[in-house]
């Protein structure tokens, strides 16, 4: 049964269904290296983005225990625009790369296998 307001009511089944949003997870650099080692993945994510909506996106995507989810802020960088290329002139304008969030995933490694092989 669903109220009028579109919201679903306890024990329910759209109670239990997990809805996934559009999560954007960019694998970063240097984690093939610190994966071998230490089982770890880092993913560069958008802000909004919590730790158990992360952890629930790799298990449902990959179907692989993840035992631990840390976060870390990351604020833009300010930058200044400069023009030309053999004499550079600095402008007055500057901007701002956007936030990120830095997720970092350690999978259990009995299951590392299936994180390693290509979906088709």
């Amino acid at each position: 049964m669903i109220n009028p307001l579109n919201k679903p009511v306890l024990g329910t089944r759209l109670m239990n269904s997990v809805f996934f949003p559009n999560i954007k997870l960019q694998i970063i650099k240097n984690s093939s290296k610190t994966f071998q080692k230490d089982n770890k993945l880092s993913f560069k994510t958008d802000c909004s983005v919590g730790k158990t909506d992360i952890k629930t996106y790799i298990k449902a995507l990959y179907d692989v225990n993840v035992d631990k989810v840390n976060t870390i802020n990351v604020q833009g960088r300010i930058k200044s625009c400069f023009k030309g290329f053999i004499k550079p002139v600095r402008l007055n304008s500057k901007y701002k790369t956007t936030d990120y969030k830095k997720a970092i995933i350690t999978v259990d490694p009995s299951l590392r296998a299936n994180l390693t092989q290509k979906k088709k």
